[in-house]
């Protein structure tokens, strides 16, 4: 990706959060931290995620340096890239590390491995770097289903690593879903898990309800649009504004969905209602518009990419919540899709 796509595309997300930077590991700013941490999470926020072609672009330094001078103060990265970690030390950039699928066997295998992994990749850079959440793979139930077993196990010596530390209360631990997880997913009231699924939704859920941490979705709106063409509308996936006779109504609850992405979150928040979790909040780990495709991807084009991000970004800071969920906003990280 060349510099001015990079800057076309990050240049719209502006974010209103405050964080708390930090110069030292004392048990007092700890707490100061924790307490802070807490309160901020409670607002919802609009994050990007940075990959490695980013990542390489970029030196750690300027990066950061971009981001900041962009306020942009969440983001996620697909690793623990101990370079970018060190320059995002004391700043207001709060980020979420992710294990890679492919370390999922070794740190789901022995607890040593995974505590290992929190001292080299967090405890080494936190308070100093605000990390908030560790996502362990990245849509593994359905791209590496394989792994499946080794999830939870990973996700709970990650934990214990965590608590030893006594950084549980601050770092969250998840696990990034792909949409297809949920099945029917509209009208969301008809929505529920791929059943295949259920021996590692139903544990994972009551971990995540546990230890307050979010169920983690990656929601693209484009691929519910190019799967259901002549049923749901553009505006309706652009977040555009639309008449209520182009709103698709749910016809079990009669609630109106002026977007799709709404109606996803709502989908994934029914799911899990299904299997008797209500306390666990869904956080947007990807999201995005692609913004050129081949002679079948006509809607995949520069100026729908900058729509759909621009009003999502109104969206989540709107604060309205879904429809089902009216009083809870969703956060959401923007991933730059060619």
């Amino acid at each position: 990706m060349a510099n001015s796509e990079f800057t076309t595309y990050f240049i719209i997300i502006i974010l209103f959060c405050f964080t708390v930077s930090s110069t030292a590991k004392s048990s007092a700013l700890l707490r100061e931290i924790k307490l802070q941490t807490q309160e901020q999470d409670k607002e919802p926020f609009v994050g990007v995620n940075i990959g490695t072609d980013v990542s390489d672009l970029l030196s750690p330094a300027d990066l950061v340096s971009f981001l900041q001078v962009q306020k942009i103060y969440h983001i996620r990265l697909y690793d623990a890239n101990p370079d970018l970690l060190k320059a995002l030390a004391k700043t207001k950039i709060r980020v979420i590390i992710s294990v890679p699928n492919n370390q999922l066997l070794a740190i789901g295998s022995s607890n040593t491995t995974a505590a290992s992994w929190v001292g080299r990749n967090v405890v080494a850079y936190y308070p100093e770097t605000l990390i908030t959440g560790i996502a362990v793979g990245d849509e593994v139930l359905t791209t590496v289903p394989s792994s499946a077993p080794l999830l939870l196990p990973a996700i709970q010596s990650l934990y214990s690593a965590l608590v030893a530390a006594n950084l549980h209360t601050q770092i969250k631990i998840s696990t990034p879903h792909a949409a297809s997880i949920v099945l029917d997913t509209f009208p969301p009231s008809q929505a529920y898990f791929n059943q295949s699924l259920t021996s590692v939704m139903v544990p994972l859920l009551q971990f995540l309800s546990r230890t307050g941490s979010p169920l983690m979705m990656n929601l693209y709106p484009y691929y519910v649009f190019m799967e259901n063409k002549g049923v749901v509308p553009l505006d309706n996936s652009l977040f555009k504004p639309l008449t209520p006779s182009k709103e698709m109504v749910d016809p079990n609850t009669l609630l109106h969905y002026t977007n799709v992405l709404d109606a996803m979150i709502d989908a994934a928040y029914v799911s899990m209602k299904n299997l008797n979790v209500t306390d666990v909040v869904v956080l947007v780990t990807e999201s995005g518009w692609p913004s050129k495709g081949d002679s079948k991807e006509p809607y995949a084009t520069k100026d729908n990419a900058d729509t759909y991000n621009s009003n999502l970004i109104k969206h989540v800071l709107d604060r309205s919540g879904t429809p089902l969920r009216p009083e809870l906003t969703s956060s959401v990280y923007i991933r730059v899709v060619q």
